[in-house]
C-alpha cells in the first residue's frame, strides 16, 4: 500500500516530534533521542523525515563512512499506526536519491539487523558478517571487588588513537584482526579500519569511546583489540564492547577489562553488552555469568547481529 508522503532533512526544531517516534521503542533502550542533536550537527550524518500531511510519521538515519564509499543505515522509526504501509521503503528511496547527489562516490550500503531478518525484498542484500551478542544488567551496589579481578595472565591496557591507526589499522595487522575488513560497533555503526573512520568515531562519541589492546613487547604485533562505547538510552546507560581476537584467552581478558572500565566510568547501574566472534559464545557466558556473577539478559543471550551489504552503482559527478 503506497502513501502520499513528503520528505526532508531534520532540523533541531523537529526534536519534540521525533520523541513521539521513539516512544516505547526497545523497552526504553532507544538511543535516538540522546544522539539526535549530535547527528544533525555532523557533516556526514543525515536524518531524513517522512510526513503525511503535517504529521511526522517516519525517519531514517544514515552515516557516510569509509572515505565516502559506504552509507550505513543507523536507525529507522515509524509511528505504530503507519507501519506496514511501505513508508520506510519510500523513505529509503528518497534518502538514496539524496545521497546519490550529495555523495556520488558511495557504492555500497550496509545495515545491521538482529537475527536473520532481510533488510528488504526490494534490495539485493547479502550477509557480510555475523556476531553474537551477550548482555547483562549490572547492579553497582552488589558488585564485589573480587568479581572483576583479572581472570588469566593476559594483560590489557588502553591504547591511543595514534597506535590504533598506525599499528592496528596497518594492513598486516588489520587483515588478521578484522577478516571481514569491518569493525562492528554499537549504535548501528559499521566502519572499515581507516583513519577517517576513527576521526568520525571520535567526533560522534568524544570521550565516550575507549580503545584497548594487550600488553606486548615493543617489537611484537598485537593479536587483539576491543572498542568500548558508552551510550545514553531513554531509561538506562549502556556500555558496549566490541572485541576482536582469535585467541580465547585474549578475548576473555578484553571482556573483563571492558567490564572493569565500564564500572570505573559509570556511577550507577548500567547494562553491559558484548559483541564477539561466534566461537567465543560459551566462554563469554562463563565469564559474565559465573565469574562476574551478573545476570544475563536471557532475551538476547542467544541473539546474533547480522551485517548486510548491497552494492550500488557509482555515480560520478560531472564537472
Amino acid at each position: 500500500m503506497t502513501q502520499d508522503l513528503t520528505f526532508r532533512l531534520a532540523k533541531s526544531s523537529d526534536f519534540d516530534k521525533i520523541l513521539k517516534l521513539s516512544e516505547g521503542i526497545y523497552n526504553g533502550g532507544d538511543y535516538l533521542p540522546a544522539r539526535f542533536h549530535t547527528w544533525i550537527k555532523m557533516k556526514d550524518v543525515y536524518v531524513m523525515l517522512a510526513f503525511s500531511g503535517e504529521k511526522l510519521v517516519s525517519l531514517v538515519v544514515c552515516s557516510v563512512v569509509d572515505e565516502g564509499m559506504t552509507v550505513v543505515y543507523r536507525a529507522a522509526r515509524t509511528l505504530p499506526e503507519f507501519r506496514d504501509r511501505g513508508i520506510l521503503t519510500q523513505l529509503g528511496e528518497a534518502m538514496h536519491a539524496f545521497l546519490q547527489k550529495k555523495h556520488p562516490s558511495v557504492h555500497r550500503r550496509r545495515c545491521i539487523r538482529v537475527k536473520d531478518r532481510d533488510p528488504g525484498a526490494n534490495y539485493k542484500w547479502k550477509t557480510l558478517a555475523r556476531r553474537e551478542v551477550l548482555s547483562c544488567c549490572v547492579k553497582k551496589a552488589t558488585l564485589r571487588s573480587q568479581q572483576i579481578a583479572t581472570i588469566n595472565s593476559a594483560e590489557i591496557k588502553s591504547c591511543s588513537e595514534g597506535y590504533l591507526c598506525d599499528i592496528l589499522f596497518s594492513p598486516r595487522v588489520a587483515q588478521k584482526l578484522f577478516p571481514d575488513n569491518v569493525i562492528h560497533l554499537d549504535l548501528g555503526l559499521v566502519i572499515e579500519p581507516v583513519r577517517s573512520n576513527l576521526d568520525y568515531l571520535i567526533q560522534e562519541n568524544g570521550d565516550s569511546v575507549y580503545f584497548a589492546v594487550e600488553k606486548l613487547p615493543d617489537d611484537a604485533l598485537p593479536r587483539s583489540v576491543s572498542f568500548g562505547m558508552l551510550s545514553q538510552r531513554v531509561k538506562f546507560v549502556r556500555w558496549a564492547a566490541s572485541i576482536y581476537s582469535s585467541d580465547p584467552v585474549l578475548y576473555q581478558a578484553h571482556l573483563v577489562h571492558q567490564f572493569k572500565r565500564a564500572c570505573e566510568v559509570i556511577e550507577g547501574n548500567f547494562t553491559f553488552q558484548s559483541y564477539h566472534d561466534l566461537a567465543f559464545a560459551n566462554c563469554g557466558k562463563i565469564v559474565l555469568k559465573e565469574l562476574l556473577e551478573t545476570k544475563l539478559d536471557e532475551e538476547i543471550i542467544q541473539n546474533f547481529e547480522y551485517l548486510f551489504e548491497e552494492k550500488l552503482p557509482v555515480h560520478h559527478s560531472r564537472v
